[in-house]
């Protein structure tokens, strides 16, 4: 069974679900535990994923010696750190990789074999775990590949003359990897300039031990820098940032704000990495996306947060300095709604997934206290900050969860049992939601929710769709109420088919093998289904 296994059990599972309700969640989910895992100088934590034995694993950079949870050296300043936790948060292994320098992990992905790949920045030369030199005079894209126990496997190198940032990675259909980031290097972009230049989004496929099979630049005059992309359903994918360009190069609408001033930036590829179309997101101010997510109606959810009243793209007055700002496209990059959430401070977006009911759960961080869209107070510094929208973008609930310092979530992930996993960094010691110690300085923080409770619960008893022959390498034939609405996803919780039930069967040979879930749209009801 390849890589979809590997997420689909959990973050399709999660985001479609088995729970369904006929009624809105009302009332906000509780902390079911909180787990800290550090050292003594400062971790950080920047990503995470749920793994196939349903436990977790976070990944981000340490410059912490062997103390606290940490059993291994630093390589230099900063290196990678990876905890792998079980379904309960219990630490049961973690690895340390680095040069003589820096090296910070941004991104991590569980693999078809078990194992985990690695991504983030180095400015280390040969040394420690890193095999190949610095290719310039600043950072270079890293990627680490370890197997179930996180043993390092090999690792790559790949940057121009001036400084390249990884940002994200996914492993792709052909058992290859994604990368993706933002270049300023001339070799890399084609200029003939001798020193650093305006930045690019910056694309490498490679194949599955890490050689280059092509990569590509995409930018504007100004510099354009990615934070995030999504592999689509047709093959291709959605990259996504910011960018200061006005219309030049590969950007083909306006800046939204002031001279200079960021907006979100998404630009579509196939699966060659050619441009498709672009589209430019913003208003009178600064704009910062973080995250972008595919939607079951075939669309896309961006999320970050702005600086700018109404204006623009923007339809809703800014509360605080910075609010967050989710903005809804459909598969084309039309914008269908745009909303803004936020307390009189400053309120950051970070993260955000599509939920079982169809709407959105919203995370990052806020300094507000009641105010604006922030029904609960501040506990300290910045707070972990959860918002709850329907498929509308109506806000349904918020939530506040911190200790005594700063928290600051950066990553959620939705749970089996219809709750959240947030992932982010702590200064705080015990304190409000905060049970653990702190070890000195930023250290990682967990914190599991469970599911919200309903005010009402209509739960339809209706049977679940089944499907024949389970599993199928060709066609699946459908059982159910002729003319049921369904839709058959892949473990981003992408739209891959859909339909009414006919007496016809499916053709589903040219899927990715894998897990799949069969998706009933009348009851929300999933069936888990097999391509060999």
């Amino acid at each position: 069974m390849n890589q979809l296994v590997l997420s689909l059990l959990f973050a399709a599972a999660c985001l479609l679900g088995n729970a369904y309700y006929a009624t809105a969640q009302t009332q906000t989910p509780l902390v079911q535990w909180d787990r800290t895992f550090g050292g003594t100088a400062a971790d950080e934590l920047y990503a995470t994923v749920l793994t196939s034995d349903g436990g977790y694993i976070v990944g981000g950079a340490s410059r912490s010696g062997i103390s606290g949870d940490k059993t291994q050296p630093s390589q230099g300043d900063y290196d990678y750190w990876i905890v792998k936790m079980s379904a309960t948060g219990v630490k049961q292994w973690e690895r340390s990789f680095g040069g003589t320098d820096q090296d910070i992990l941004f991104t991590l992905q569980q693999t078809s074999d078990g194992g985990y790949i690695l991504g983030g920045i180095s400015y280390s030369g040969i040394g420690g775990d890193k095999t190949q030199a610095n290719q310039g005079i600043m950072y270079d894209y890293w990627v680490v590949k370890v197997d179930a126990s996180g043993t390092k496997q090999w690792d790559r190198t790949y940057g121009g003359t001036a400084a390249d940032e990884l940002r994200t990675l996914q492993q792709t259909s052909d058992g290859g990897y994604i990368l993706a980031g933002y270049t300023s290097s001339p070799d890399v972009i084609g200029s003939s300039f001798p020193f650093s230049v305006p930045a690019d989004y910056w694309l490498i496929k490679v194949d599955a031990n890490g050689t280059k099979q092509w990569d590509r630049t995409f930018g504007g005059s100004n510099s354009d820098y990615l934070s995030t992309l999504v592999q689509t359903s047709d093959g291709g994918y959605l990259l996504g940032g910011n960018s200061t360009s006005p219309i030049s190069g590969d950007k083909t609408q306006p800046s939204q704000g002031s001279q200079g001033s960021p907006d979100y930036w998404v630009v579509k590829v196939d699966a060659s990495g050619t441009k498709q179309w672009d589209r430019t997101f913003g208003g009178t101010n600064v704009e910062s996306l973080s995250s972008l997510q595919p939607t079951s109606d075939g669309g896309y959810i961006l999320g970050g947060y702005s600086y700018s009243p109404i204006g623009g793209d923007k339809t809703q007055p800014n509360p605080g300095y910075t609010s967050f700002w989710v903005v809804k496209v459909d598969a084309s990059g039309t914008k269908q709604w745009d909303r803004t959430f936020g307390g009189t401070g400053r309120n950051e977006l970070y993260a955000l997934q599509q939920t079982s009911d169809g709407g959105y759960i919203l995370g990052g961080q806020s300094d507000s206290s009641i105010s604006g869209d922030k029904t609960q107070a501040s506990l300290g510094g910045d707070d972990m900050w959860l918002v709850k929208v329907d498929a509308n973008g109506t806000k349904q609930w918020d939530k506040t969860i911190g200790g005594s310092g700063g928290d600051y979530i950066l990553r959620i992930q939705l749970t089996t049992d219809g709750g959240y996993f947030l992932a982010g960094s702590s200064t705080s010691g015990i304190s409000g939601d905060k049970t653990q110690l702190n070890y000195g300085g930023k250290d990682y923080w967990v914190v599991k929710l469970g599911a919200a409770p309903l005010a009402t619960t209509a739960a339809t008893t209706r049977p679940a769709l089944s499907a024949y022959p389970n599993p199928t390498r060709t066609q699946l034939t459908l059982r159910g109420p002729l003319g049921t609405p369904y839709q058959l996803l892949n473990q981003l919780g992408q739209v891959m088919l859909s339909g009414k039930l006919t007496n016809q069967p499916l053709d589903v040979h040219s899927l990715p093998a894998g897990l799949y879930l069969l998706r009933d749209q009348t009851t929300g009801r999933t069936t888990k289904l097999v391509k060999e």
